[in-house]
């Protein structure tokens, strides 16, 4: 028995000792890959948006360079000059010039009225109406400079020449996780550009305007993804990708597709199209880009009427984070792995140096389940050591324990007896009473018709109130002593308190007391003698008129606790309050604070027994001077139990 003993505090001691190894090693692992995620993903994201701006930044430089250049030739003189002489070749020389310093796609003058006068790449057409152009149709309307983005139509394109229209072509690749479209090539145009006003004077004599197509023209999303991620690569593809989205197409991009190919044509993922161009938010998450995932951000790209329409995009690949994550893991593990081998070794001398004083307490244990309360012998001053002790001090707090319980039992049984002979007594001394009492009733009233003389029988009419005080005291000691038989049947309680006020406020005891109601309105029905739980509220109704003869307030109200399962009402008073030390009785029979002939003292004796058939509780609280309120708690689901009464004091 005793190595059986030795070997089960064995085993489970070095189940224990690994367990801690293990749920430690378990922890540190999910911890790293919180720290990880927090710190260096965290931090892949702030880089990603720091990404976003500065690729922001390039691309909207990019435009203002072009605005700067437009606004500058509008400025010359010469060019006013020739506009105004109709010198179409000096244009023509001064717009090639700039178009290549710029290095832009198109360059056009028109005149006041947005009819071409001379165009960089297509000399021999003029004349023609762009005057549509939002751009242009701007700068007409308003005499004012502008820049941004913008889409451009295949007919505009191919008067500029047929090499735009052909460049602007991308065939729609179906992409997974991107919306459904139904076109499947793309023929106009995407770029940046601004124009300018060209005044003689005062007067608007030309519009002058530049423009950079971004569909297949990879200079710019090259220089950002050079600029901000160098040429890094992670298992074939690169660490950073840059993209610039028309709609949700790509139309400029260094993302790849399988086959090593730029993923012109591609889209962008359905969940991104739906915040970024449909709620105008900037995206920075995971997101899959084409074959990959990626920390991603989208930013909206506006037009001048501030419509989006395209996304400029800068993403991290996301496998160099997962790599970095799969390291940490399988470092942790290792740790792990030496953690618990090293346990093992220490769970062997610590089971040596455990085993004895469990086993003495074990034994201990036992004799203490038998009744015997038998200390333990102790010598060692550590844990273990004051474990005994305190396994000792236990013993004794038993010992008293036990002591003090059985005298208190035999308390609440002398108790028990005592108050139900009290009830007997009060019973059978009730129906002895009763009955002369009956008789001196009887006699008195008749001889009160009879008799004419006013002496006797103002006597008489003293002997016929008493006779009737006598008789309810008699039938409050009978109510006190029989527990009445109680006819359930489902009721409210705000119609019992509700039925009752209607009655009690036009009593004159309460014509100078304010009532107040406030009756919750989500009471449900319960099983009760509704004449008796009538009877209860009268009888707290009527003591607290008593307390406020000078006037005051009487409030009741009613709440249902649904956790508990319970109804609550209170009925607060504002008046003269309950001493403190009478606190403890006022549920004791024949217990009054009432002048003599003004209470019996069972009264709330009653009302708790009521109560207490209704498996509910009672309990008070009052500040002498201020005020008293009972408080009374009924199950929704009501039994017999017994009642628990509890009288709270305050000040």
């Amino acid at each position: 028995m005793k190595a059986r003993f030795k070997a089960k505090i064995g085993v489970k001691l070095v189940v224990s000792l690994m367990s801690v190894v293990v749920i430690s090693g378990i922890s540190s692992i999910i911890i790293s890959r919180n720290v990880i995620n927090k710190n260096v993903v965290g931090q892949a994201y702030e880089e990603v948006r720091v990404n976003l701006n500065t690729a922001q930044y390039i691309y909207y430089k990019r435009i203002n360079i072009i605005y700067l250049f437009t606004n500058h030739l509008a400025s010359l003189g010469y060019l006013q000059t020739a506009i105004l002489q109709n010198n179409r070749y000096l244009l023509y020389e001064k717009l090639n010039e700039v178009k290549k310093e710029l290095d832009i796609d198109l360059m056009t003058i028109t005149d006041g009225a947005g009819r071409v006068i001379v165009r960089a790449n297509n000399f021999g057409k003029a004349g023609d109406d762009v005057s549509s152009d939002q751009y242009i149709r701007y700068v007409l309307g308003n005499g004012k400079s502008c820049s941004g983005t913008d889409i451009i139509s295949r007919d505009f394109l191919l008067r500029e020449g047929k090499e735009f229209a052909d460049q602007a072509f991308i065939k729609v690749i179906p992409t997974p996780r991107a919306r459904r479209i139904d076109k499947t090539v793309e023929t106009n145009s995407m770029c940046i550009k601004a124009a300018a006003p060209i005044f003689s004077g005062n007067r608007l004599i030309g519009v002058i305007y530049g423009a950079k197509l971004l569909n297949n023209n990879f200079e710019l999303v090259d220089r950002i993804k050079n600029l901000l991620f160098k040429d890094e690569r992670l298992g074939g593809y690169d660490i950073g990708t840059v993209t610039i989205f028309m709609d949700d197409l790509r139309i400029s991009t260094n993302v790849k597709n399988r086959d090593g190919k730029r993923a012109v044509g591609t889209q962008v993922s359905e969940e991104v199209y739906r915040k970024v161009i449909e709620r105008e938010q900037v995206w920075l998450d995971k997101a899959f880009v084409v074959n990959n995932w990626y920390l991603s951000g989208y930013s909206p790209i506006y037009d001048i009427k501030q419509k989006v329409i395209g996304i400029l995009y800068v993403g991290i690949l996301e496998e160099k984070y997962n790599q970095i994550e799969r390291n940490a893991t399988i470092f942790a593990l290792l740790v792990t792995l030496i953690t618990a081998f090293i346990a093992v070794i220490l769970s062997v001398y610590l089971i040596r140096s455990i085993i004895t004083p469990i086993r003495h307490l074990v034994a201990a244990s036992k004799q203490m389940a038998m009744g015997n309360y038998r200390k333990i012998d102790f010598t060692s001053v550590d844990e273990l050591g004051y474990l005994c002790m305190t396994f000792n001090t236990m013993i004794d707090a038993i010992s008293e324990r036990d002591r003090k319980l059985k005298e208190q039992t035999e308390m609440q049984m002398a108790q028990s007896e005592k108050l139900a002979s009290l009830g007997r007594l009060a019973s059978g001394i009730a129906h002895e009473i009763n009955n002369p009492l009956t008789g001196v009733l009887t006699y008195s009233t008749v001889l009160y018709d009879e008799i004419k003389d006013p002496g006797y029988r103002s006597d008489l009419k003293v002997i016929i109130d008493e006779t009737l005080r006598c008789r309810e005291i008699v039938k409050g000691i009978l109510d006190f002593a029989r527990e009445t038989k109680i006819e359930k049947r489902p009721g409210s309680i705000n119609k019992i308190i509700t039925e009752l006020l209607s009655i009690i406020e036009k009593h004159v005891t309460f014509q100078n007391i304010r009532i107040k109601k406030d009756l919750a309105e989500n009471l449900p029905d319960i099983n009760i003698d509704i004449n008796q739980i009538k009877s209860v509220f009268n009888n707290l109704a009527m003591n607290a008129a008593d307390a406020m003869q000078e006037g005051g307030e009487m409030t009741i109200s009613t709440e249902y606790n649904e956790s508990n399962k319970k109804i609550i009402c209170r009925v607060a008073d504002t008046g003269i309050g309950i001493k403190e030390e009478n606190l403890n009785k006022i549920f004791d029979p024949f217990f009054t604070t009432k002048e003599t002939g003004k209470g019996t003292g069972l009264g709330l004796s009653v009302t708790y027994g009521i109560i207490k058939r209704h498996n509910g509780t009672i309990r008070v609280v009052s500040t002498e001077g201020a005020g008293t309120t009972f408080t009374i708690e009924f199950p929704v689901d009501t039994g017999v139990d017994d009642v628990l009464i509890k009288t709270m004091t305050t000040g």
